[in-house]
């Protein structure tokens, strides 16, 4: 006896990228979406009615183990009341079979040679945009040559990347097929709650988030970043970053015209080395106040500098937060859009503010800056807390008595 499984009911714009999916004959589907229209349930929804309709074998990537794992949980606990749908299913593997002779298998693009040698049917690749292009080059795109039906690369676009680049396709190559939906195109969501987050974030982050657009420059939060060799000009202003394990410490310091002139850093060095380095670069470039990181050993680390410099300059802490580090760091990412600051024509320096990123979660709209995995933010950080110091103090003419 068949059995039957309703899925979701789409709203209007999902329909029209389902109906595409079912009905037109491209075979790889470039959905470009932006947050909270409902691109995941989507893409579960068109991958379970592929399993269901047809014995096929079907596999989704996402970009790292976690997610994959999240929705391999969302499936069974789809079919939790629903006894008999899913025959099989291996927790290790990510893996299940159905009780037509379908299998789904998820995999994590973080280790992307693991899929060499799979074959699909059908493929999804969530967040695709996230993934390391090689994953999609190397392996992703080998396991559907032969016997693939339908590919989906849905995300949310992360700059003018390898999913840019596949968008474009549309209309130059039969086999490719094109959406862009904002989160304004799904009904089901008050506008004016967009409206809100709009207001309340960057520009390009909104503009790539929630309205899908690729945002143009290698370096999505620094792109069109000015570096420069400049000079001291009046009072100058610094920001340290203390560094923790195999971090580095970091000074850097503005003048008077938001001109960054000088960012040094120092790595397993012993502290009183490191106190004695930053203290000469402040006396060096004419340091009227100072903002330093305090937490954990940076308190013991601020007492030593404020120690060496109080009759020279003001040492003032800064004590890093999730919401302070927000700030400041959205403070020096419109600085640099409104052309309002240069940085120092330092290549490490280069490097951090190219590879700068942001997590976004839109159900609290809570952003989270940092590097990526593996690269260090150091430089960025005391960049921001100088700029912060530049900003509180410019124009002023502080002087220890």
């Amino acid at each position: 006896m068949p059995i039957l499984v309703k899925l979701y009911n789409p709203h209007p714009n999902q329909e029209l990228i389902h109906k595409s999916i079912n009905n037109e004959p491209y075979k790889y589907y470039i959905i470009n979406i932006g947050r909270q229209f409902g691109k995941s349930l989507l893409a579960t929804n068109q991958m379970l009615y592929w399993l269901l309709n047809t014995k096929c074998d079907c596999a989704w990537v996402s970009p790292v183990y976690n997610q994959a794992n999240k929705v391999y949980e969302q499936v069974i606990r789809a079919f939790a009341a629903s006894e008999g749908v899913i025959t099989k299913r291996d927790g290790q593997k990510l893996k299940m079979a159905f009780a037509n002779g379908s299998t789904l298998q998820f995999f994590s693009a973080e280790r992307y040679d693991n899929i060499r040698g799979f074959t699909f049917d059908y493929l999804v690749c969530d967040e695709f945009a996230f993934m390391d292009e090689k994953a999609w080059t190397e392996v992703l795109r080998a396991t559907v040559l032969v016997k693939g039906k339908k590919v989906l690369l849905i995300s949310t676009p992360k700059g003018k990347n390898h999913f840019y680049r596949l968008h474009q396709l549309d209309g130059n190559n039969e086999q490719y097929k094109s959406f862009t939906m904002t989160s304004y195109d799904n009904p089901m969501i008050n506008p004016k709650e967009i409206d809100d987050a709009r207001y309340t974030l960057p520009e390009m982050i909104f503009k790539q988030e929630y309205l899908a657009e690729f945002v143009d420059g290698s370096a999505l939060l620094f792109n069109n970043r000015v570096l420069k060799d400049s000079q001291p000009y009046g009072n100058a202003y610094a920001g340290i970053d203390l560094g923790r394990a195999d971090d580095y410490s970091v000074l850097s310091i503005f003048n008077e015209r938001g001109e960054q002139i000088y960012i040094e850093r120092w790595r397993h060095t012993d502290w009183s080395a490191i106190v004695k380095n930053i203290a000469e670069g402040i006396r060096q470039n004419n340091v009227r106040s100072v903002l330093v990181e305090v937490n954990s050993i940076g308190d013991v680390i601020f007492e030593l500098l404020e120690k060496e410099l109080r009759s020279y300059c003001r040492v003032e802490p800064f004590t890093t937060t999730a919401q302070s580090k927000k700030e400041v760091v959205e403070q020096l990412i419109v600085a640099n859009q409104n052309s309002e600051v240069t940085f120092c024509n330092a290549e490490w320096l280069d490097k951090e503010l190219e590879m700068f990123s942001y997590e976004y979660n839109p159900k609290t709209r809570h952003i989270r800056y940092s590097a990526p995995s593996g690269f260090h933010d150091d430089g960025v950080m005391s960049t921001c807390i100088a700029y912060e110091c530049y900003v509180k103090n410019k124009g002023g003419r502080y002087m220890v008595s």
